[in-house]
């Protein structure tokens, strides 16, 4: 990627290219993402890219698309980080709800449920419940689209999808250790893996990360039940390992360099500190982790109208992304911004980064 905002020298119009632009964004409050103040800015974009962020008036011709921003905010896109749209993205991958909000990258495979390696019927009793979802919604969601045998054939069955927002995803607990035990086996409070199916979630589980999957999701936590008549209302799988279980996933996604998004046990909360412990550097490589509640956010001193921030998102223009194969991880810092559409509502224009 190529270019990106000049902030520099704005009131000087001698360090701007006469060019015209492709689109020019005109009047809207810009809010860059590095957590400064709204300015009122005039954007211009070439080839995809936002060339230019400057007060001055910019050079239209008449194939200039001009979009009229006065009033409206214009921002990088939203990242939403936890969403359970791995069965809605199937049948509805524009994902226009999310969209239409600003959101430009969404992560699923959330609170240990993906829709990966179970078979339909069982994706279907762990998710439905659990999210509130019909049942036959799902399961015919999940017959009908189910092209997939692996986590990288998941991944292009998606990448052919017309995806509205850019999609990535962690790979989820529930999901690997009910498709090495079985449903039943991995929901029973005395069921523990053998030896062998130890191997074989650790197996399923460095293949999603070689697929490019984001870490592992994972809950403690004994509120969410399953759906069905052959198990409703036992808990999830992950619910139900033991902390030797737990441990060797964190050893992958330390050596891997991955993230754990994992939601504790909200009634004893002992695992919170086994959680943290367990994320800690202290002599050794610390864990990528995100806990589900996270904190509220605090507004920033410099913000004006908004305490979200935008998060890098990943490579990728409305696609599957993934680490190390499609996407890769960037600096907490916001990059150069690039352009791929503008999506225009009552009070904001959005661009997405790519």
């Amino acid at each position: 990627m190529t270019g990106g905002v000049d902030h520099t020298h704005e009131g000087d119009k001698d360090v701007y290219d006469i060019d015209v632009y492709d689109v020019v964004v005109r009047g809207g409050l810009w809010f860059d993402g590095t957590g400064a103040p709204g300015v009122v800015r005039n954007l211009g974009i070439r080839d995809g890219v936002v060339a230019i962020a400057t007060a001055d008036e910019l050079a239209v011709g008449p194939d200039t698309d001009v979009i009229d921003a006065h009033g409206k905010w214009l921002m990088p896109g939203f990242v939403d980080t936890h969403t359970h749209y791995d069965a809605e993205v199937l049948v509805g991958p524009g994902l226009p709800e999310s969209v239409r909000h600003g959101v430009t990258t969404v992560l699923m495979g959330n609170c240990s449920l993906s829709t990966v390696y179970v078979n339909a019927l069982d994706g279907a009793d762990l998710f439905s419940r659990v999210e509130a979802l019909p049942r036959d919604h799902v399961l015919r969601a999940l017959e009908s689209t189910r092209t997939w045998t692996s986590p990288c054939e998941y991944v292009e069955a998606l990448d052919h999808m017309p995806l509205g927002p850019n999609v990535t995803a962690f790979i989820g607990h529930s999901d690997v250790r009910a498709s090495v035990m079985g449903l039943g086996r991995s929901t029973e409070p005395a069921g523990r893996p053998t030896r062998s199916e130890l191997a074989a979630i650790d197996d399923k589980v460095n293949e999603a990360l070689d697929a490019g999957f984001l870490g592992v999701s994972t809950m403690t936590n004994p509120w969410d039940k399953m759906d069905g008549d052959r198990y409703r209302s036992r808990t999830l799988p992950s619910t139900h390992a033991s902390w030797s279980e737990f441990r060797r996933l964190h050893r992958i996604l330390r050596r891997r360099g991955r993230v754990l998004q994992a939601v504790p046990n909200l009634n004893t909360k002992y695992d919170v500190a086994f959680f943290a412990l367990a994320s800690t550097g202290l002599g050794r490589r610390p864990m990528k982790r995100r806990c589900w509640p996270p904190p509220i956010p605090r507004p920033s001193g410099g913000s004006t109208g908004s305490s979200a921030r935008s998060p890098t998102p990943p490579i990728g223009s409305a696609r599957a992304c993934s680490v190390g194969n499609t996407c890769r991880p960037h600096s907490k810092s916001i990059p150069t911004a690039s352009i791929s559409w503008c999506s225009k509502s009552s009070d904001r224009v959005v661009l997405r980064y790519i």
